[in-house]
């Protein structure tokens, strides 16, 4: 319109039309075509370009030549709608689309090539999104990573897989990021603590999607949320939303924020092996607060947050919500409860076997109570199958059990060195003469307690007896003299039979009279 007013003005000024076409780079004919539609009017060039545009298009509007409808095209986009309802559905893609429905119903139509474009058009032309706009600390966002990061087992090399939450305040697009073991209940609950922790602050809504860990029931006006979703936003104050079904765009920031950790966070782990959860978690933190540190909008995403959503949030509590599970048993004799799907054992004071107790835990710790009174405290373990056993906890024949299964040749060894040197030769002695070790610790420990009944200093005498009589110790040598008291009245310089002492075995004294008799009569055949 623009162009014809201003080709009219300059009609209006008597200049040729040549060069009207060389001012305005358009044909003759177009000039021609104006000047004649203005004289039709019987109007003059002034009064029309006074005229209001919509009137001045009615009369000057030249209607677009279009050319022939191309009958593929018309019934391409007849099939248009269901063809972007198939392709909505869960792993659908292009060209199962177009083979399984496009070419079988509309076998003359467009090839794969024209009606990728032609639904990509067409996509374009349809898809609207609506521009959200945050208010500073009141919302906050939840989601999970669809990639995973890895922990290695440092004995097995086995890798588990961790699932990565990630939340992120809209307004100053503050993210934090952390790996778990597992989405369950529990974990899912404690990450969104560490999340608190890490801004600091409380906003006043958590919003997420129709995870079960969040929602029971989806509704699009009154979603259900679980039990264990009312309990921390009420403990905390906090609004709980959920999402529509399958509306990503719902919680854009979080999905938009996944897409950056995964630019700046992964790429600086998954080179990286790690052994255990703190330490991934550690790194994590480290790249977060990198990443938060960066440019943004003309200042950094943390001074944002510190300066404009921070002052509108509420404080942390003295002390974070705790998830807990809790169940009641009575205490077996093996007194230990089981605790978890990885039916990890922890130890409970023996005293209470056969008592109710009732056991509480979360991702941290689990605690034992009898009545109102707590009589165990044990950091969780995540072992399979695993025992966590205090010796507190146990009777004393248990206590002295385990001793003797963690005793050692050094251990010996320093133990007969405190009783004398030649215990300690005694037992280094049958510690390097018998073939199998625990058949050695055995008679060693077996030595060593033949101090207790008979006293330290008999046992040294008789240790020291042997190593100058024969230097072959035993545990049954050592213990026979003991009991026996052959070294009783003996001296580190007497000698030392071999045979053992026995009341029925007649010495030289049965024979004396014989002897005697022999001396006096002599010699008779």
């Amino acid at each position: 319109m623009q162009r014809q007013k201003l080709i009219l003005q300059l009609l209006q000024e008597g200049m040729p039309q040549g060069a009207i076409c060389a001012e305005v780079q358009c044909s003759k004919s177009t000039v021609s075509r104006l000047k004649q539609k203005a004289g039709d009017t019987g109007r003059s060039i002034g009064e029309l370009l006074q005229l209001p545009d919509d009137e001045f298009v009615t009369i000057f509007g030249v209607r677009e030549t279009t050319g022939t409808t191309d009958p593929r095209k018309e019934e391409l986009l007849r099939m248009m709608p269901e063809i972007m309802r198939r392709l909505g559905q869960k792993h659908a893609h292009m060209q199962y689309v177009y083979d399984d429905y496009y070419s079988k119903e509309c076998p003359e139509g467009y090839k794969y090539t024209q009606f990728k474009k032609y639904v990509k058009e067409y996509r374009e032309r349809h898809d609207y999104s609506y521009h959200n706009t945050y208010e500073p600390g009141k919302e906050w966002q939840i989601d999970f990573a669809g990639d995973a990061l890895w922990l290695t087992d440092r004995k097995t090399g086995e890798r588990q897989k961790l699932v990565v939450l990630v939340c992120v305040m809209p307004y100053s697009n503050l993210p934090f990021m952390m790996a778990m073991p597992k989405a369950t209940t529990e974990w899912f609950y404690h990450g969104l603590n560490k999340g608190l922790e890490f801004m600091g602050a409380l906003p006043a809504v958590a919003k997420s999607d129709n995870m079960k860990q969040w929602v029971t029931k989806s509704d699009r006006y009154s979603p259900s949320f679980s039990e264990a979703n009312e309990s921390w936003c009420a403990y905390y104050g906090i609004e709980p939303t959920a999402c529509r079904v399958r509306r990503p765009r719902d919680k854009g920031p979080a999905e938009g924020a996944v897409n950056q950790l995964y630019k700046y966070v992964y790429p600086r782990i998954e080179g990286e092996t790690w052994y255990s959860l703190d330490a991934i978690n550690g790194r994590i933190l480290e790249l977060l607060n990198e990443y938060c540190s960066l440019p943004y909008k003309g200042s950094t995403r943390w001074e944002i947050f510190e300066k404009y959503e921070k002052p509108q949030m509420k404080p942390l509590p003295s002390t974070m919500y705790r998830f807990r599970y809790r169940k009641e048993v009575k205490l077996t004799a093996t007194y230990h409860v089981c605790v978890g799907a990885e039916r990890h054992m922890y130890s409970v004071p023996f005293k209470y076997v056969g008592q109710k107790v009732k056991v509480f835990w979360d991702v941290e710790h689990v605690e034992v109570f009898v009545g109102t009174e707590r009589v165990a405290r044990h950091d969780r373990s995540m072992v399979p199958y695993g025992h966590s056993t205090k010796a507190e906890h146990m009777p004393e024949k248990h206590k002295a059990w385990e001793q003797a299964k963690e005793v050692n040749a050094a251990t010996l060894t320093e133990w007969a060195a405190r009783i004398g040197p030649s215990v300690k030769w005694a037992v280094e002695h049958i510690l390097t003469h018998t073939t199998f070790p625990q058949q050695a610790y055995g008679r060693c420990s077996g030595v060593l307690a033949l101090a207790k009944k008979y006293g330290r200093s008999r046992l040294e005498h008789v240790c020291a007896m042997i190593r100058e009589s024969s230097g072959m110790a035993s545990y049954g040598s050592i213990r026979n003299m003991l009991r026996n008291n052959r070294d009783i009245g003996d001296s580190f310089g007497g000698s030392y039979s071999r045979i053992p002492h026995n009341d029925n075995v007649r010495g030289a004294s049965a024979y004396t009279s014989v002897t005697e008799k022999e001396e006096k009569g002599g010699c008779h055949e």
